[in-house]
């Protein structure tokens, strides 16, 4: 057998690994501060940042880690420069960036060093989606009273400072507000954003008291809603059927969820009309979406049949449309085998795996017109 080796600490090889954090914070610092020559380089400007990120995993100090995953999300501006069939990449990257910072976060015990980087992220925010992952998570890193004390912190350098990206700092405050359930902040910001308090800004209040569990709030700040334009009509309709539903109201709940159905014709929609029929009025209902609503394969329709257990309409619904299904998600097409297969369709769940492609962008819809 052969022998183990044997690794001895050295202080020459501890202080290698520490120039290579230095190195990456230097990196990261320059990239924020338009310094670094790799912004010139998309290509070595992303193998950077990924390759960073993977060295952040190695290390060992749990505060290291955290700092330097925030100036990694301070780089999250740079999707906005990247080519469009790049950026689904780039907010791919600091996505993966944001959720490792979450997940760091939770197992450090000093929250004020916590508070301290989301209130720079936050206050730096540009918009990017890798920083956004942080803020809507914030109730997973620290009591809700030190997150709700941050976002108060935030709202004073609102009203102390005149900030370039007053919107950004506003919208980060708002998805922390709104992740912790802190009603009262979500509004003060949300009308910081919007004084004239538009249709779109009272709906938004309103769902976040519903989310919340005040429906007497959530209701006085709809009724504030006043003609709702095609803009907001979905969203005010949604929240009227969810408020009728809460409260026990189906005459109501089916009345709204009807018309939100009829002028917004979405699964999503249909889904809650779904909810209120049984017999044959369902199944009326989802044979009449395909024949006037639905042309093509619709992966959120047939969840839709699997979670209702309506395998006879999914199976008719797979044999007209299988030949557009390689075309289709595979990991959406994957979900609804399995959710089909645990109900004990096992035939069905085959018969969708066999159109299945796992590269769906490499295939093609079959064409048999010829």
């Amino acid at each position: 057998m052969a022998k183990k080796k044997k690794f001895w600490k050295s202080p020459s090889a501890e202080a290698a690994f520490r120039g290579k954090e230095d190195n990456l914070r230097k990196t990261l610092r320059e990239i924020v501060s338009g310094q670094s020559r790799l912004l010139h380089r998309p290509d070595d400007l992303y193998e950077a940042i990924a390759n960073g990120l993977d060295e952040i995993e190695k290390i060992k100090d749990v505060k290291v880690q955290l700092e330097l995953l925030a100036w990694t999300l301070r780089c999250d501006f740079l999707a906005f420069k990247a080519d469009d069939e790049e950026m689904d990449t780039w907010n791919d990257l600091f996505y993966d960036a944001g959720t490792f910072f979450i997940e760091v976060a939770k197992t450090y015990d000093d929250k004020d060093y916590i508070a301290d980087l989301i209130h720079d992220l936050a206050v730096r925010h540009v918009g990017g989606e890798g920083r956004e992952v942080v803020f809507l998570s914030i109730e997973d890193v620290m009591p809700v009273e030190r997150a709700k004390a941050l976002i108060v912190e935030l709202l004073g350098v609102i009203d102390a400072t005149e900030l370039e990206n007053r919107e950004d700092v506003l919208d980060a405050i708002c998805d922390m507000a709104d992740a912790i359930k802190d009603t009262e902040n979500f509004a003060k910001a949300s009308l910081y954003k919007d004084p004239d308090k538009s249709n779109a800004t009272l709906i938004d209040i309103a769902n976040s008291y519903f989310v919340a569990g005040d429906i007497a709030m959530a209701k006085q700040w709809l009724g504030d809603v006043k003609d709702p334009g095609a803009e907001d009509e979905e969203a005010f309709l949604d929240l009227q059927a969810a408020i009728a539903d809460r409260e026990g109201r189906k005459t109501d709940c089916l009345k709204y969820a009807t018309r939100l159905y009829e002028c917004f014709p979405k699964v999503m929609n249909l889904s809650r009309l779904c909810m209120l029929k049984s017999g044959s009025e369902l199944d009326k209902l989802l044979i009449d979406h395909v024949k006037y609503r639905s042309t093509t394969c619709d992966t959120s329709y047939m969840m839709l049949l699997a979670n209702l257990k309506k395998f006879e309409l999914l199976g008719q619904y797979v044999n007209h449309f299988e030949k557009e299904l390689p075309a289709q998600d595979a990991a959406e097409l994957n979900a609804i085998s399995d959710e089909v297969e645990r109900a004990g369709e096992k035939e069905l769940a085959k018969h969708i795996r066999e159109w299945t492609v796992e590269e769906p962008e490499d295939a093609e819809a079959f064409d048999d017109r010829e």
